[in-house]
Order: C-alpha cells, then sequence, then structure tokens
C-alpha cells in the first residue's frame, strides 16, 4: 500500500472543495471533464498533454463531506487489475492534514515496469505538493520557445555550467548551480553571495525533459530549516521538456509561481528563452 501525508495550513472545507471541483482539480491534479461527486458515480481521464495516453477509470466508493472521498482506480488500456484510492482530511484548529492512501497496486502486475509501487509512491508525493501549492496561490506558469538547433544542442546549452549562467543571468546577475544531475539528486541554485535556494530531481532524461523540486533557502552557501515563509512554496515545481520534429526544438519550462512573483517572471524569462535560443543556433552552426 502507497501512503502519504501533508500538512496544509487551511481548512478542511477548502481542501475538501480543490479535492472535489473539476475546475479546480484541474488547475492542480487532471482534467476530469466527467467527474461528479456522487457515491457509485464512474470518471475517466488521461496524463495530461492532450495525447489520451494512459487511461485512467475510477468509481466512487465512498463519500464522506470533508473527512473522506474513496474510490477505484484503474488503467483499463493497460491492465485488468483494480485499485483503490482514499482521501482522508483531519482538522485542528484550522490546519488540514492530507492522508493518500492507495490500496491493490500489485494488481496492475500485469501492466509493465511504468506502473512499479515506487513510481506511485513518488507520483502521489508530488500530486500531495501540488495540492499544497495550488491551495498556497501557486499556479503553473507555461513559456515556450521554438529553436533552429537538436534537443542534445538545446539541452547542453540549458544545462551547462558555462551557458547556465549566460542565460540565467537575466534573473540575477553570476547566478549557477551546483550538484549532480540525476533522479534523486541536490541541486543548490546560487546567487555569487552565496544565497539561493535547494532543490530535489525528481524526473532526469537526458535530452528530453528534467523537473525540479524546490524545498527550501539557502544562506551563505547553507540550507536553511523550513519556516513559515518557506512552507508557503516548498515543494513547487520547475520543469524542462524538449520536443524536436526533427527540423526545430520546442523548448517547454513550466514553473510554479507565486503571486508576488509572476509579474517578475513573465518579463525575465522571456529573455532566458530567447538567450537560450540565440546559444543554441550558434552552436548548431558552429558544430555543422
Amino acid at each position: 500500500m502507497i501512503s502519504t501525508k501533508i500538512i496544509i495550513k487551511e481548512s478542511a472545507a477548502k481542501v475538501w472543495q480543490a479535492l472535489t471541483d473539476k475546475s479546480q482539480m484541474k488547475e492542480w491534479y487532471f482534467d476530469i471533464a466527467d467527474f461528479e461527486l456522487r457515491a457509485g458515480a464512474i470518471f475517466n481521464f488521461y496524463e495530461p498533454g492532450g495525447e489520451n495516453l494512459f487511461h485512467h477509470r475510477c468509481q466512487i466508493i465512498e463519500i464522506i463531506p470533508k473527512t473522506k472521498l474513496a474510490h477505484t482506480w484503474s488503467h483499463p488500456s493497460h491492465s485488468k487489475g483494480v485499485s483503490t484510492v482514499t482521501w482522508l482530511l483531519s482538522e485542528v484548529n484550522g490546519i488540514t492534514e492530507v492522508t493518500l492512501k492507495h490500496e491493490g497496486i500489485e494488481n496492475f502486475a500485469d501492466a509493465g515496469p511504468e506502473f512499479a509501487p515506487e513510481n506511485y509512491q513518488m507520483g502521489w508525493e508530488g500530486l500531495m505538493s501540488a495540492l499544497k501549492n495550488y491551495i498556497y496561490g501557486i499556479r503553473k506558469q507555461t513559456y515556450q520557445i521554438e529553436i533552429n538547433a537538436s534537443p542534445e544542442v538545446v539541452w547542453d546549452v540549458l544545462l551547462n555550467d558555462d551557458t547556465y549562467r549566460k542565460w540565467t543571468n537575466v534573473f540575477c546577475e553570476g547566478s549557477f548551480y551546483k550538484g549532480e544531475l540525476k533522479p534523486g539528486g541536490r541541486v543548490h541554485f546560487l546567487t555569487p553571495n552565496g544565497d539561493g535556494m535547494y532543490s530535489n530531481i525528481v524526473f532526469y532524461t537526458p535530452h528530453s525533459n528534467i523537473l525540479f523540486q524546490h524545498i527550501g533557502e539557502i544562506v551563505n552557501f547553507v540550507e536553511q530549516p523550513l519556516d513559515d515563509a518557506t512552507e508557503k512554496w516548498t515543494g513547487a515545481f520547475e520543469s524542462y521538456t524538449l520536443k524536436s520534429n526533427g527540423k526545430t526544438t520546442t523548448l517547454v519550462a513550466e514553473v510554479d509561481l507565486t503571486p508576488d512573483h509572476l509579474d517578475s517572471f513573465n518579463k525575465a524569462f522571456p529573455k532566458g528563452l530567447d538567450k537560450i535560443k540565440e546559444l543554441s543556433e550558434l552552436s548548431e552552426i558552429t558544430k555543422n
């Protein structure tokens, strides 16, 4: 059984709305057009991206408003198995503990390695963080650019130390990162004076995608414990995905932002992507 918990400093009523209102679910969870909060109701959805991959089919088993939502969880296009997902909410003094349990994952043994328990654990932990971020007002912003270069060239420009410093200069002069790029790795994003934030790498596929989960602040090169301020954004995601059509590469950046960072990122991020494009296309010409 998969089990994970998170504390959200908001009422159970507000968390319940995010869990059961399909317009809100679309923001942090999945786009579930046929969702209906009714015992026995069946709903369907797919992975994001618009390609209708990994069909999910669920049926609601039990509803206790603001306390419990239980439903089946299956993948009819990949497995004959059925499992059960249970959301539990417990509020004390305006603070809600959210518990997620996923039982019966072993029933998907016929679906292949993508459905391994550790993948579910990682996925649910990410979604719990996304729920908390949504409740706290963090929203995902998407930036993208088409580049006349191969994914390999764009990837190197994106993450190579020398070129990373050049394109992130639009955010902070002299910024850089330290850490090993691998799944589960820890990375420090730093300014020249040693301030910044530390993040974990959730996914890493060279020349394709990388997903960071930001954890906390760094002061004078030292990771700081979480405080009330950082708890409002810890767990936020930042991802980079490369999509090639054989001629050009589209770089898609998705960043979770607090309202007070939105304007500055909307101004700076397109400039950063323009710099990546400039450096990548120059590198592609030089390579050929």
